[in-house]
């Protein structure tokens, strides 16, 4: 057996009750599938009818939500398994998949499985319970970012009057949504002094000593800067408004790390409309000052 699908199969967390005898009969079917950054795997609202297991790379998961706009919902890593509702049933695909950065994918078309699962009737009651848990860990972590975005939504409703009071409130509703135990900071853009200023936090880390790991401040991308740290940037026009850091005080598997990414990426979309609009409030309000106190001087 080709070493490379065996050792892809034992990865799965779709097929981790599997004996590995059973497995062994499964590689026939699989086919690879190499993808350039980018590219479209399959586009929301075509015909599915195959399952797909990520071998190398990242393929990102998204659905349109207007015009050419599209919402990320999931970034599937090596060992995850994506496309498995139209091995079930003859539907269309509820979301695009695309190729961020170079990877290789898997494909199992829904006859070969159920030509399999015919070979080898002992893996059918594993295969279907570990599809129902997987399905359902999606769910619940569907449910937790749908919970954080309300919420944090709600927040954003409120009059807000600066980007600091703004940021400190974040932290503070953010962090209990996060799994496990976590620090957070954040840090605000200061056109006086063309510093970014600590704003607020939350637990008891001292962001301090990871100052030498983190990006420029004109650095526009959230990413990882260690294993368990990751930096948000709040990105404007010139110069990113702010930025936000999460820490977690225990290591995070590499999925858990994506999905965090993804999420705290959306909460960093909207903070940075919602800074871009107490900016211009700000402005606003200082230019109708300037206009008032300018109207009194001439006399008028």
């Amino acid at each position: 057996m080709d070493q490379e699908k065996l050792k892809l199969l034992k990865s799965l967390h779709l097929l981790d009750q599997i004996p590995e005898d059973q497995l062994t009969t499964l590689e026939k079917f699989l086919k690879p599938v190499s993808l350039k950054d980018g590219e479209v795997l399959f586009e929301e609202g075509s015909r599915g009818e195959s399952l797909f297991f990520v071998s190398s790379g990242h393929i990102k998961i998204s659905k349109k939500v207007s015009g050419q706009d599209f919402k990320d919902l999931a970034i599937m890593g090596p060992g995850d398994s994506f496309g498995e509702m139209a091995v079930i049933e003859a539907v269309t695909r509820s979301a695009r998949a695309a190729a961020s950065g170079e990877t290789v994918v898997f494909k199992l078309r829904r006859d070969d499985l159920n030509l399999w699962l015919k070979e080898n009737p002992k893996a059918a009651m594993a295969f279907f319970a570990q599809l129902v848990q997987v399905q359902s860990q999606r769910l619940r972590r569907a449910s937790s970012e749908i919970a954080l975005l309300f919420d944090l939504s709600n927040l954003l409703l409120e009059p807000i009057p600066s980007g600091k009071e703004l940021l400190a409130k974040v932290l503070n509703h953010v962090v209990p949504h996060l799994h496990g135990e976590w620090d957070a900071a954040a840090y605000l853009f200061n056109f006086f002094n063309d510093e970014m200023d600590f704003v607020a936090s939350e637990g008891g880390f001292k962001f301090e000593a990871l100052s030498s790991k983190l990006p420029p401040h004109t650095e526009t991308r959230s990413l990882w800067v260690d294993e368990v740290s990751y930096y948000v940037s709040l990105p404007g026009a010139k110069r990113p408004h702010g930025y936000l850091l999460f820490r977690s005080r225990n290591t995070l598997a590499e999925e858990a790390r994506t999905e965090l990414g993804r999420s705290l990426t959306t909460v960093a979309r909207l903070l940075t409309s919602a800074l871009e609009n107490i900016n211009f409030r700000t402005e606003d309000a200082l230019r109708a000052r300037l206009s008032k106190s300018s109207g009194y001087g001439s006399g008028i």
